[in-house]
């Protein structure tokens, strides 16, 4: 006789009990939309900011609308809502323009307008594109030191290591309350007292170091944190390690392409020009930092402002590049930071 294995049969049997919950219908936030909204960008302090937002009530009744105006600032990062706030009844399926008007206390500060139904729940949040900015007129730069002793020009590639530290302030708008255009660029002024070699084919640029008898030289390089890939681009994060180093050629050139070339658009290190060597075309200017609304140069999904300032006060770093074509001798030059606007 053949052995057949026992086998025991298991069924597992599962109760799932379904629990429904609703939600009662005054208790659901409210179908409320704001359909868009409007404020200027700039003010000085003793003038009334007016805030414009629309509204639409998707609801088949009419219902209690409540816009919270929140301003945080942008150097305090503390968060306050405008008060009074701005409160409605909106017919059912109607669309109504809100307004409030507010002083604000000087500084920059990003715009939140939160809506909320007669039950105090949020319906509607849209940001401001734009941040406000508070202030007075004002337009100063400030360079320390203002004297550099590089000392011994060493051969190769070297960064000197003190920073020139420039202080800066600016605050000023055009009629449409948009931002007035302006920009820190750095440049020599070296074309009085430079003369090239005698009887070379061409003259070269004037711009980095020039030698004593005005024929040589050295050009300067210069970082600021403005300049070169980010961290997740380049694997140096500047913000935290300063100037990137200047015998990879990654930073001083520029990062390699597939072709083999090198991204010399994409450098850290760059070269500052000067002043003959400069166009009304501001691509041919090394900037620092500035703001232009009307030029996308800068603007990205994270800076829809194209807004390219850095905090005052902000470092530069000089670089230069003896190579071996260098001539022994003594060199000066006058390099000039400029606040620059039209």
């Amino acid at each position: 006789m053949r052995n057949v294995p026992a086998r025991m049969t298991f069924f597992l049997l599962t109760g799932l009990t379904l629990l429904s919950v609703s939600t009662p219908a005054w208790a659901a936030p409210k179908r409320l939309r704001i359909e868009s909204f409007d404020y200027r960008q700039h003010f000085h302090p003793d003038e009334t900011v007016t805030f414009t937002v629309t509204i639409k009530n998707n609801e088949p009744t009419t219902e209690f609308v409540e816009i919270d105006v929140t301003l945080t600032n942008l150097g305090t990062h503390a968060e306050s809502t405008l008060t009074p706030v701005i409160t409605a009844f909106v017919a059912a399926g109607a669309t109504v323009v809100l307004q409030g008007s507010y002083q604000v206390a000087a500084g920059s500060y990003t715009v939140l307008f939160p809506l909320f139904d007669g039950n105090g729940e949020r319906s509607d949040t849209v940001r401001g594109r734009y941040p406000l900015h508070i202030g007075t007129e004002t337009e100063s730069l400030r360079v320390f030191p203002e004297n550099i002793e590089l000392g011994e020009i060493p051969a190769g590639r070297y960064q000197y290591p003190m920073p020139i530290e420039i202080n800066w302030s600016y605050f000023r708008f055009n009629r449409m309350r948009h931002d007035q255009p302006f920009t820190i660029r750095v440049y020599t002024d070296n074309s009085p007292r430079y003369h090239g070699i005698p009887k070379s084919i061409r003259r070269g640029s004037p711009a980095g170091l020039i030698s004593a008898d005005g024929k040589y030289v050295i050009p300067i390089k210069i970082w600021t944190l403005n300049f070169g890939p980010d961290i997740q681009e380049s694997g140096w994060d500047s913000t935290l390690a300063g100037p990137p180093p200047v015998d990879d050629d990654d930073y001083w050139v520029g990062p390699p392409l597939i072709e083999g070339t090198r991204s010399l658009g994409s450098a850290s290190w760059v070269r500052i020009p000067d002043l003959v060597d400069m166009s009304p075309d501001p691509g041919s200017w090394r900037r620092l930092i500035g703001q232009d609304p009307y030029d996308n140069r800068f603007v990205v999904d994270t800076n829809l402002i194209g807004d390219y300032t850095l905090r005052s006060p902000f470092t530069v770093y000089l670089a230069t590049e003896a190579q071996a074509y260098a001539v022994e001798g003594s060199y000066s030059t006058t390099l000039v930071v400029e606040l620059w606007t039209p």
